[in-house]
């Protein structure tokens, strides 16, 4: 049992395992194993991974609508399956935990008030909508749309329990003075809210990319495939996997100039270098800087239409990294503001 006066570091915990959860998620994409478990919430009708060729056999047979996009034929190895199981657990496990969470903060809310149970019902819902979202996802065959639909619930889940971490901290013991952002204006945080749904976009643009046949309709290799598209600076933009392509790769610019543009406004309206929103910014800078990379190299190193699935990983948690750190910078500016109304008042 954490102790009461700590207890805020609960759904800071919670927001890392659900960042593991998004990880175990991508790492079941590049493993080809999203329908490795073609029902929910068993695995082949058993709540174990390890399912032989003979049993998934014999499971087909006798679920012949359960039959996949691969055909009655294909047979997923230990290891596919096991990928797939592993994030069910991991579901479960925060399923649990959050409910915990949220006992934790109706218990104590003589210390810490009412306001921390309240917010925590976002999290509490956003977690049965996943799960929900889950099972289309599986009974869909992974269609691309319900994977990006996916990675954008497990996101705001995810920002929602680092929001309330934030809001249980300062209802409990106040934010220490190095993490609030007394000095961020109004137009500023406007800003700062409308790129972080920016990056949001982006990532779920980049997730329906990645699971779908649309990923290569830029071509691939150096130049041709990247930074070119179809070898032209401006393609032929006929084809919904091309404008979906040059789509991606031209909002990836306009958010690198707004992220330079944050980046020169903050500086010119706080003089302190060590400043918590100068760090902050600094820091998604540098995730993005990574992932323009990252993004480049995933096209540029594909052949014959094989893409290399780790380099698709890092692309996604990177991008997850710059939305949290934007979407954590929008939470603390708000409640740091709504601290000092109420302090005045």
């Amino acid at each position: 049992m954490v102790a009461w006066y700590r207890s805020h570091i609960i759904p800071f915990g919670l927001a890392l395992i659900a960042f593991l959860i998004i990880t175990t998620g991508g790492w079941i994409r590049i493993n080809d194993a999203g329908e490795s478990c073609p029902d929910w919430p068993t695995c082949f009708g058993t709540w174990g991974f390890d399912v032989s060729a003979e049993d998934q056999e014999k499971w087909w047979d006798e679920n012949p609508d359960e039959i996949d996009s691969r055909g009655g034929t294909h047979r997923y190895t230990s290891y596919q399956i096991f990928t797939e199981w592993s994030h069910r657990g991991l579901v479960g496990i925060i399923g649990i935990l959050v409910a915990y969470s949220h006992y934790t903060a109706w218990s104590l809310r003589d210390k810490i008030g009412n306001r921390v149970y309240r917010i925590h019902f976002v999290p509490s819902m956003f977690l049965i909508l996943q799960a929900v979202l889950g099972y289309v996802t599986v009974d869909l065959d992974n269609a691309p749309w319900t994977v990006a639909l996916h990675l954008f619930m497990a996101l705001i889940f995810t920002i929602s329990l680092i929001t309330v971490g934030f809001v249980w901290w300062q209802e409990q013991s106040g934010l220490p003075q190095h993490i609030k952002l007394l000095e961020v204006s109004e137009r500023l945080k406007k800003y700062i809210w409308y790129l972080t749904l920016i990056v949001l976009l982006q990532l779920m643009i980049g997730a329906y990319l990645s699971t779908s046949y649309h990923r290569a309709a830029c071509d691939m290799g150096f130049y041709k495939g990247w930074p070119l598209c179809q070898n032209s600076i401006l393609p032929t933009l006929k084809k919904f996997g091309i404008i979906l392509n040059y789509g991606h790769r031209l909002s990836a610019i306009a958010v690198a100039g707004m992220l330079y543009y944050l980046w020169k406004e903050v500086k010119n309206e706080i003089n302190n270098p060590n400043n918590i929103l100068r760090k902050m910014i600094n820091i998604a800078i540098g995730f993005y800087a990574i992932n323009i990379f990252l993004g480049g190299l995933y096209v540029v190193t594909a052949v014959d239409g094989v893409f290399l699935g780790w380099i698709s990983l890092l692309h996604l948690l990177i991008g997850a990294c710059v939305f949290l750190t934007l979407a954590s910078t929008y939470v603390l500016a708000n409640l740091t503001t709504l601290r000092k109304r109420n302090d005045t008042s």
